[in-house]
């Protein structure tokens, strides 16, 4: 007899998104979207279920007890998961200099919304390290209480668009250097909340215009 639980909580079958005939697929797939990433921590896992939670303004949704490591699973939309903290105990501390993934880009609607996250990670205590308009995009790097990084992002053209401004411009001797995109966070959100419009704070050439002039 099914439990309780699996009678209120376990759909009555499986149901995947697609289901390919055997020899369907003919070809190495893409994947569909990035899910989830999981991150080990030690003497800072409450830290990081914190700063995660307030991140991503997400929730809980379970954590994993038994015979198995603490884990919690966070999300911050309708998926089961989307961050997964796993506290490893005695693995101290992640090194300064580590080789692997170096970040992880999120990508927002607006500048507006960058600007939110700004202020609220920044009033939290978790001010970036670097913030640079990339031409093709406008970015805020932060660092968690592990030292992961992690980028706050908005395209500012359209994806195709964006692709060929990579691939044929952004780094030609006519762009110049990345570094000339970096820009003070609060004299940009300073200008967005004054009315600069987005037209001017999200192009590249306005920036480096704007830095030189010292508003920026």
């Amino acid at each position: 007899m099914a439990s309780t639980l699996r009678d209120r909580y376990v759909p009555k079958s499986v149901n995947p998104m697609r289901r390919d005939a055997p020899g369907a697929v003919r070809a190495m797939p893409s994947p569909h979207r990035l899910h989830h990433f999981h991150i080990y921590s030690d003497e800072n896992y409450e830290a990081m279920i914190a700063f995660y939670t307030r991140f991503f303004n997400g929730e809980t949704v379970a954590v994993q007890g038994g015979d198995g490591p603490p884990m919690t699973f966070l999300t911050f939309d309708d998926h089961d998961h989307r961050v997964a903290i796993v506290k490893r105990p005695g693995w101290g501390a992640k090194p300064e200099r580590a080789v692997g993934v170096s970040h992880l880009a999120f990508c927002y609607r607006s500048l507006g919304e960058l600007i939110y996250v700004y202020r609220k990670m920044k009033e939290w205590g978790y001010p970036p390290y670097r913030t640079v308009s990339h031409g093709n995009s406008t970015s805020f790097y932060y660092r968690d209480p592990d030292g992961n990084e992690i980028e706050t992002m908005i395209d500012n053209f359209s994806t195709l668009d964006s692709q060929t401004y990579k691939r044929h411009y952004q780094f030609s001797d006519e762009f110049g250097a990345t570094s000339e995109g970096n820009f003070d966070p609060d004299k940009l959100a300073g200008l967005y909340e004054a009315g600069v419009p987005d037209s001017v704070l999200l192009d590249r050439e306005e920036v480096r215009r704007l830095v030189r002039e010292g508003a920026l």
